[in-house]
């Protein structure tokens, strides 16, 4: 997460298969900082609503993510609610599966 902080080149960034809740959380902090990155795939990770939370408070922020695949993650009704949060104030995400 902290490298994606400071990151300036990397535009797309698969971690499909690799991450859980805890890891969604130190994405998500680096998300808010990240004006780099457009594309990120997360899926098949079982993040579940903790991990979704920390999403959808990035998506708050976030200004240059524009593609995001969240499918396969366990993600419930108050996950979905943590993501909806986010997108209601995200004005660059364009594709979200």
């Amino acid at each position: 997460g902290e490298a994606l902080k400071i990151n300036m080149a990397l535009t797309a960034l698969n971690l499909g298969e690799c991450i859980g809740p805890e890891g969604a959380q130190h994405i998500g902090e680096a998300l808010e900082v990240n004006t780099v990155v457009t594309t990120l795939s997360l899926h098949n990770n079982k993040i579940g609503d903790n991990g979704a939370l920390h999403i959808g408070k990035a998506l708050q922020k976030n200004k240059g993510l524009t593609n995001l695949n969240l499918e396969s993650n366990g993600i419930g009704d108050t996950g979905a609610q943590h993501i909806g949060e986010g997108l209601k104030k995200n004005e660059a995400l364009t594709t979200l599966n």
